[in-house]
């Protein structure tokens, strides 16, 4: 029933990131669209004020009545009014539908109205794809008053793997300069003790004890369910689409050069630990009934670099065991395949 609780808490605090970051979107969606529809008033006004400014002109060389002139006034002012309201609507229709239509800009130059026909290309305002996480590397065991290079588990002999699926979504409108990721993942650790040595638990405490037969295989592995979060920096997928002047679909969607930056935290439980013991005399695959920790959580991140690898890195700040007089948390570093 813990578990469940847990569980619920985190998806909850999943939920409420994933909605503030679709509060930022639509904020500054928002604030776009009002840029926009300043710079389509003040054209339109410019063009307003040249249009009377040669009405004057020819009323001042008797070339129309004033009559004639006010109702021309009147004439291009409802014009204006009419193609800021087109113009509005058009940019409110690019920006928040999927839609993707030509689009056509009118200019006046006396009393000729010409139509030009343009190329409108632009990026999917957001878009959303999902991947396969595979990750695999070597894996340790920090603890305290203990360096790195005097770790009691074998380097080679520890490893992580883990898999899941992911999802990518642009936090900025029609960029993917920087990018929500998150999925969930199953990630499972192992640890390999040196000089014949196994896990075991005295009162809550678990600690290193020789084994009393000589073991070829000694391994300790552990695996949490987890909800990744990233902020990712960079995409190799450009989402550009649009229409050319003959009405051709257009689409660029991919840089093989990009560099990809990501970091961000996961959170989750532990779901399963086993130990396995290889010998002359032995082999087993046993529930090492060691006191683990039921939550999980800590930070993570990667770098993708163009044409060759990601490499990933993971630390727990949770520990690995309950109630431990010292500390101990997991720490692993590999390679990651799912980066675009």
């Amino acid at each position: 029933m813990k578990i469940f609780k847990l569980l619920f808490s985190f998806l909850l605090l999943l939920s409420f990131l994933t909605s503030s970051a679709q509060e930022a979107r639509n904020q500054y969606l928002n604030e776009r669209l009002a840029k926009e529809k300043q710079t389509i008033l003040e054209k339109e006004r410019e063009l307003l004020k040249l249009q009377i400014k040669e009405i004057n002109e020819q009323l001042i060389q008797e070339k129309i009545t004033p009559f004639e002139a006010d109702s021309l006034k009147l004439l291009y002012a409802e014009q204006t009014a009419k193609e800021i309201e087109e113009k509005y609507l058009a940019k409110e229709t690019e920006l928040y539908q999927e839609e993707k239509k030509p689009n056509f800009e009118t200019t006046n130059s006396k009393n000729t109205e010409t139509r030009i026909s343009y190329i409108k290309r632009r990026r999917d305002n957001h878009y959303l794809q999902s991947d396969l996480v595979f990750a695999l590397g070597l894996n340790q065991l920090l603890e305290e008053n203990i360096l790195l290079e005097d770790t009691r588990f074998e380097f080679i002999k520890s490893w992580f793997a883990e898999v899941g699926w992911s999802w990518k979504t642009n936090i900025i409108p029609n960029s993917g300069l920087l990018n929500l990721r998150y999925g969930v993942s199953i990630q499972i650790n192992s640890l390999s003790p040196k000089d014949n040595q196994v896990f075991y638990d005295e009162n809550g405490q678990v600690n290193l004890r020789p084994y009393d037969t000589e073991l070829n295989r000694n391994k300790l592995i552990y695996s949490n369910l987890v909800f990744p979060i990233h902020l990712e920096l960079g995409s190799r997928r450009k989402h550009v689409s649009g229409y050319s002047q003959n009405g051709s679909y257009i689409q660029n969607t991919y840089n093989s050069n990009a560099i990809i930056i990501g970091a961000g935290f996961y959170g989750g439980f532990n779901i399963q630990s086993k130990l396995k013991l290889k010998g002359p005399e032995i082999k087993e695959k046993i529930d090492p009934n060691l006191n683990f920790n039921d939550l999980i959580y800590g930070v993570s991140g990667y770098v993708s670099l163009p044409k060759l690898f990601t490499l990933y890195g993971k630390i727990d700040l949770s520990t690995l065991f309950k109630e431990q007089t010292y500390l101990q948390q997991n720490i692993s570093l590999g390679f990651r395949f799912d980066i675009d």
